[in-house]
């Protein structure tokens, strides 16, 4: 039997699950890559690295605010620039971009989603923009 604060009192399967979540609560931490992101309008944007190096980058729709957009994502950053091919882009769709390159503090990464209208032209409909370093 196990017993949590609160004199809260666990047995069977529960215990054992209480145990071994205290245990992992203990464990010493495993390094996981860091990230900064942020969305604005349509586009969210995600960069994963750490501290100054920027392995990838990722364009993604922001569910909060639409479901699915037809057009397509600008990523762009220090040295590069990379558009997207237009199709539908569902919530679950993340686009990335391979990086691997070190960046000064303050670095400025930033996704724009556009909407194709039916005319053929854009309507840009986000644009989040995030910074080294990543913690």
């Amino acid at each position: 039997m196990a017993t949590l604060a609160g004199g809260l009192a666990l047995t069977g399967t529960s215990a054992a699950v209480a145990k071994e979540n205290a245990a992992q609560k203990n464990a010493p931490a495993t390094a996981y890559a860091a990230e900064n992101s942020g969305c604005n309008g349509w586009a969210c944007v995600k960069i994963i690295g750490s501290g100054g190096r920027v392995d990838k980058i990722q364009a993604y729709t922001n569910f909060w605010a639409v479901l699915s957009f037809y057009g397509h994502f600008r990523i762009w950053g220090p040295g590069f620039a990379y558009n997207t091919p237009d199709k539908s882009n569902p919530y679950s769709l993340i686009h990335s971009k391979d990086i691997g390159r070190n960046y000064a503090n303050g670095s400025k990464f930033c996704v724009e989603a556009y909407q194709k209208n039916s005319d053929g032209s854009y309507t840009r409909r986000g644009l989040p923009c995030v910074y080294t370093p990543i913690s």
